[in-house]
């Protein structure tokens, strides 16, 4: 009787199952898509390639574009032939010209699943609207991926939504390059819609067009193929716009009628995709056989491998490794997917993932069997999500972010972002010496306080703007600028050697020294420049003291020059002697004092002053005042000037538990870091000295 009973309880959850997947015909619709995808190319003419796309998945993809919205679909048909016309100026070969040209007619195809209210909303979108917006790329992305489109032409189309500066996507990993034909997709993009009428505003005229992209080209743009655009546009391009595919590869793919795929499903299917992005950290569809149908990005990067093509590999723990609560590594057959595979139940399980740094990340899986109308297994949809993040990152909080990684005044990055980049760059490095070599190129602007002297602080600020849009501008979009303080800059140069760094940095110094300004017609200004590159026994403080020394030395040898040193041009180097002559403080603070009230007094002086406590012992307590940056030299701010304070309170230890006795406390002070000479040094002491003085009860 019990048998009888498990036997009908699984069959009644059995059932169960089936009746739920049997209820995801969005899923259902995706593996068959799949499977028509695959159809498609096995009766194509051509015979298949890497790059290959059947005409036939091409048309229906388009004719379902031009289906839901037609203004998008020649959009997309013009910005196909600018891409073609400029590829071929750069003499691009016919292989690259057919890959962008593909990528610019699908570049829109996310737009299909948008709901009528956003997709023509006249005014400007709420931040729920702009996230729904923002997710059209990851749909073009799954769509394409479903429909075997090649991963190349799906790369151009990602990429062509990501700015062109580092410092407008601070999420982009270091040393992560844009191709160049996503490049040139985001500029061909921006001037056909900003040439033609939108329901929220006017067409643009093509001089407010040129300046708009100007205005944008080193953040947004890549300035080299915005000014490719404009030759493009001034010999004759805009005339070929006119007449809307009479050279585009795409004719003859369109038909009225008898598409292969009904259109109003195929729209359905961007809908349910739409849901999944919104709904879901990361989702995955794999088929009976165990092989990969779709992997979204989401699912790619929870697993760190954002930007591999998933595509028919099989599922296994070694592709996407996954442990228990306890931290031990699941075998495949104990991974969530592969159990559902087996018991053809959904389930939902909490597993952990690791990260890199020996961390872990706490996953939430649910797995969905899905089966045909046969009740036929034919896969499986797995969808994640992460306990410990928010899905959805508003725009807001982007923007927040955004600001907080910036300098106020220039625009590029801030010394926080700049240090956070310096050590990412350094872990990787440590990880791949080969692979994730970087150089570090310093500079600082000559003669700058006679600048400001000579002309006033307006026309100082605005040669460090113009100055920081230059190297913007001329930077590639691998490499990271900062300004680290003052008239200081800083060029992180991932995968870039020391002769290739000194030549990178000779022609910033080329061209600052061609710069003009609006408030200060007249003013010319030069710069000098220090170049290392980091070797295996760096550490992040030693490649970064060469620059430094490097820089130092350039000005030291005339200015306006740059200077390279590498480990081998140090040869035996002595710390600076912080005790010598100059470079120490020493007094003394009388007061009631014992033990326990001392360090409770301390506590509270640390945590007012953000003091880092260093050593705490009966009657010697060491802290640090001020904060400490990889150069070791002063900055212009107390916070930027940090000391090493040494209180020796043994006196006040002889006389513990006596409340009358006046004790004394010695205090000494030394510097932490380079300061520029020992009265700078000794203003900074007696300032230090005075705000812990009056944090107790002086009895002098």
């Amino acid at each position: 009787m019990l048998l009888e009973d498990i036997s009908t309880l699984k069959s009644s959850r059995l059932r169960r199952g089936i009746r739920f997947a049997s209820s995801q015909r969005g899923l259902m619709a995706l593996v068959e898509l799949h499977q028509r995808a695959i159809e498609l190319e096995s009766i194509q003419e051509e015979t298949p390639s890497a790059n290959t796309i059947s005409p036939a998945i091409l048309r229906d993809l388009l004719t379902c574009l031009h289906f839901r919205d037609e203004n998008t679909f020649l959009h997309s048909r013009r910005v196909s032939m600018i891409v073609v016309g400029l590829a071929k100026q750069l003499c691009w070969n016919s292989e690259a010209i057919r890959e962008i040209e593909l990528a610019a007619m699908l570049h829109d195809i996310g737009k299909i699943g948008i709901p009528d209210h956003i997709l023509f909303k006249p005014g400007k979108y709420t931040v729920e609207e702009a996230s729904l917006m923002a997710l059209r790329t990851a749909i073009a992305e799954d769509i394409l991926e479903i429909c075997r489109i090649p991963l190349r032409i799906r790369n151009i189309i990602v990429e062509s939504r990501l700015p062109f500066s580092r410092m407008e996507d601070y999420l982009r990993p270091l040393g992560k390059d844009l191709s160049q034909a996503g490049r040139l997709l985001a500029v061909a993009d921006a001037y056909e819609s900003l040439s033609r009428d939108q329901i929220y505003r006017d067409a643009k005229s093509k001089p407010e067009i040129t300046n708009i992209l100007n205005e944008r080209a080193g953040s947004l743009y890549d300035a080299s193929i915005v000014q490719t655009l404009i030759r493009w546009i001034d010999n004759g391009g805009e005339a070929a716009l006119q007449e809307v595919g009479r050279e585009s590869a795409m004719n003859g793919l369109l038909v009225n009628g008898g598409a292969s795929l009904a259109m109003t499903s195929l729209c359905n299917i961007f809908s349910h995709l739409y849901t999944l992005e919104q709904a879901y950290d990361g989702f995955a569809i794999v088929g009976v056989d165990g092989r990969i149908l779709l992997a979204n990005r989401g699912c790619r990067s929870i697993f760190q491998q954002a930007d591999k093509d998933w595509s028919g590999q099989s599922w296994s723990n070694e592709l996407c490794p996954q442990a228990d609560p306890y931290q031990n590594f699941l075998a495949d057959k104990d991974l969530p997917l592969n159990q559902t595979m087996v018991s053809k139940v959904p389930a939902t399980f909490n597993v952990k993932v690791p990260l890199p740094d020996h961390l872990w990340e706490e996953l939430e899986v649910q797995s969905i069997p899905m089966f045909d109308f046969n009740d036929e297994l034919i896969g499986v949809g797995e969808f994640y999500r992460l306990k410990q993040r928010n899905k959805v990152e508003s725009a807001k909080f982007r923007e927040l972010a955004l600001q907080a990684s910036r300098d106020a005044l220039t625009g590029v990055a801030n010394r926080g972002t700049l240090e956070n980049q310096l050590s990412r760059a350094m872990a990787n490095f440590k990880k791949d010496p080969v692979s994730n070599l970087f150089s570090v190129i310093y500079l600082d602007i000559d003669h700058f306080k006679s600048i400001n002297d000579t002309f006033g602080h307006a026309t100082g600020d605005d040669v460090l703007v113009t100055l920081a849009k230059l190297l913007r501008e001329e930077a590639y979009s691998s490499e990271f600028v900062a300004r680290y303080g003052g008239e200081e800059f800083v060029i992180l140069c991932p995968e870039l050697a020391a002769e290739q760094a000194v030549k990178r940095a000779e022609r910033f110094r080329t061209e600052i020294a061609k710069l003009s300004f609006e408030t200060a017609s007249s003013l010319k200004i030069t710069s000098s420049f220090g170049v290392s590159q980091v070797e295996v026994s760096d550490s992040l403080e030693s490649v970064l003291k060469r620059a430094d020394k490097a820089l130092y030395q350039s000005k030291n040898q005339g200015r306006n020059r740059t200077t390279l040193i590498q480990q081998s041009d140090i040869h035996a180097e002595t710390k600076p002697e912080n005790s010598k002559e100059g470079y120490q403080f020493e007094a003394s603070i009388d007061g009631v004092l014992f033990d326990q009230f001392l360090i409770l007094k301390l506590q509270g002086f640390a945590e007012q002053n953000r003091a880092k406590l260093l050593k705490v012992k009966e009657g010697d307590v060491h802290f640090q005042l001020g904060r400490k940056g990889f150069f070791k030299r002063w900055g212009k701010n107390e916070d930027q000037q940090p000391v090493l304070v040494q209180i020796d309170a043994t006196a006040a230890l002889s006389a513990h538990g006596s409340r009358t006795n006046s004790q004394r406390m010695n205090v000494k002070i030394t510097p932490i870091g380079l300061p520029p000479n020992p009265e700078k040094f000794k203003l900074r002491a007696r300032y230090a000295y005075r705000m812990l003085r009056s944090h107790f009860l002086s009895q002098e």
